[in-house]
Order: structure tokens, then C-alpha cells, then sequence
């Protein structure tokens, strides 16, 4: 897939999220937020993380 295509599934799922939790009016108006945080996902998604590298853990 390229990567308008899965930024867009992405979204697409997002929107359809926040459709069902907060009504089709409130997800037209959270459509920017929407898109910089299906923007974010995709980001983490292709980020790479070499092998060597221990997760950070928070306490």
C-alpha cells in the first residue's frame, strides 16, 4: 500500500470512530484534530526502532 493509502485508512477509521461515539456533526468538526492524529498513528506505525534498542519504562 502506499502511504496516502494507509494515512487515509487510517483516518477513515478514526472518523468512523468518532461517528459512532459522537455523532456525525461532532466528527465533521473534529476533522482536523482527526486528521493530525491519523497523521501521528501512521507516523509511530513506520517508525523504525533498531533491534538493540530496550523499551523505555516509566515508573
Amino acid at each position: 500500500m502506499s502511504q496516502s493509502n494507509d494515512l487515509e485508512r487510517i483516518y477513515q477509521e478514526l472518523r468512523r470512530r468518532a461517528a459512532a461515539q459522537f455523532g456525525e456533526d461532532r466528527a465533521v468538526e473534529l476533522e482536523s484534530y482527526l486528521r493530525t492524529a491519523a497523521e501521528q498513528v501512521y507516523d509511530v506505525e513506520r517508525a523504525d526502532v533498531h533491534r538493540d534498542v530496550e523499551p523505555l519504562n516509566q515508573e
